[in-house]
């Protein structure tokens, strides 16, 4: 199934040639959840859609999350905001404990190919962070 994520996310990759865009390299987690995989479902979907992903595939059954954040429409040049993510997740487990697998991977315009390499992999990196704390929250 992971197989599949991958292939989508190579398929959805491989059409930015002809768009103007410049691809980052894809990175890979997985981490450990103390709640059930339905719940670490919900809490996935939550948090993919606070933000601001669009969802390309929601399969609660099957435990895949896909989506994208594009780029705001307002964004400078150069900013965090001008980039775009593309997050797969996926979700297995049982009813006492869950893992989640995260693919990612950012996307930037072609004239923002030079700053990209910084400003989008943080922006990357942000995001799967706050995603992966709102799945399993930091111990208090």
């Amino acid at each position: 199934m992971q197989r599949q994520a991958i292939l989508l996310l190579s398929a959805l990759w491989t059409t930015t040639g002809c768009t103007g865009l410049v691809a980052g390299p894809e990175a890979d987690a997985v981490a450990p959840v103390t709640a059930s995989r339905d719940s670490a479902y919900v809490r996935a979907r939550r948090a993919v859609q606070a933000e601001a992903f669009t969802v390309d595939i929601a399969d609660s059954l099957g435990g895949r999350l896909t989506g994208t954040r594009y780029a705001s429409s307002n964004a400078r040049r150069g900013s965090p905001a001008a980039c775009r993510v593309l997050l797969a997740l996926r979700i297995e487990g049982d009813d006492q404990k869950a893992r989640v697998a995260t693919t990612s991977r950012w996307l930037a315009p072609q004239p923002m190919q030079e700053q990209a390499a910084t400003v989008c992999e943080k922006e990357r990196a942000d995001v799967v962070t706050r995603v992966a704390q709102t799945i399993e929250p930091p111990a208090q």
